[in-house]
């Protein structure tokens, strides 16, 4: 496969949109929003093309080769690559190929929108809220935070945002924007462990759904399977699922 350059991204944006497990992660690429890398065959004539997110999570559009699957699967399992890659398919072709080679197979639930369930007018007290800024993005810590997405400060802080919960000055829960397209936004949320089953994640994953309603998008949200916490938040705020990917990635990778 052969990596496409940078200024022909916006030749995928329909490629990225016609992805069958996920579409704003890709379009987030192909619409320049946000960083990532777009490879497609080393044929003349684009049949399939991968986007790969900064994040890491990787989506397959088209129907690729045998040769394409193999590409990938050495990308995968490289130990020259910075950063990782994470396979997330809905294609059952493309998961057979990887069952029988020494990569981890899981399973993440994907959902979309229904309803406003107001969740952001519940009462925290004891907590306050801010939305993320210059100022407060520095001091936010954990895994699933804007730098798990974004490759700058300055890219997010310019085409994404976010919420934080606060317990006197500390930082104790986040709902930001993982992923950003034209048309959707993936709400991304993390409660430090001192401070969980407390409904923060919700309020402030709700205070997301108002904003990116105000604005016109679509909010959509994914987790892991076993994330019984993460389906139960977004059950709360109104999100229904409507399908399970097969996530695919290296043995030993977090």
């Amino acid at each position: 496969m052969r990596k496409v350059s940078e200024k022909d991204y916006h030749m995928f944006i329909t490629w990225a949109k016609a992805n069958t497990a996920n579409t704003v992660y890709p379009s987030s690429i192909a619409e320049g929003i946000q960083s990532g890398d777009i490879y497609v065959n080393d044929d003349a004539d684009v049949e399939t093309v991968l986007f790969w997110h900064h994040c890491g999570f990787g989506y397959i559009s088209g129907k690729p080769s045998y040769d394409f699957l193999n590409d990938i699967y050495s990308v995968m399992t490289s130990d020259h690559n910075r950063k990782r890659l994470v396979l997330i398919t809905s294609d059952e072709e493309v998961a057979d190929y990887f069952r029988d080679k020494e990569v981890l197979l899981d399973s993440r639930a994907e959902y979309s929108y229904l309803s406003d369930r107001n969740i952001s007018a519940t009462d925290i007290t004891g907590f306050r809220i801010e939305q993320i800024d210059e100022e407060n993005l520095s001091r936010i810590e954990g895994r699933i935070i804007p730098s798990f997405s974004w490759k700058t400060p300055d890219q997010f802080l310019k085409h994404g945002f976010g919420y934080i919960a606060l317990d006197q000055e500390r930082v104790c829960a986040i709902a930001f924007s993982a992923a950003v397209s034209s048309d959707e936004i993936d709400i991304g949320v993390e409660t430090h462990e001192d401070y969980r089953r407390k409904g923060l994640a919700a309020i402030l994953a709700g205070r997301m759904c108002e904003r990116i309603l105000k604005i016109g998008k679509k909010p959509v949200w994914a987790h892991s399977i076993s994330n019984t916490g993460s389906m139960n938040t977004a059950l709360k705020c109104g999100f229904v699922k409507h399908k399970v990917n097969t996530v695919i990635r290296r043995r030993n990778s977090d």
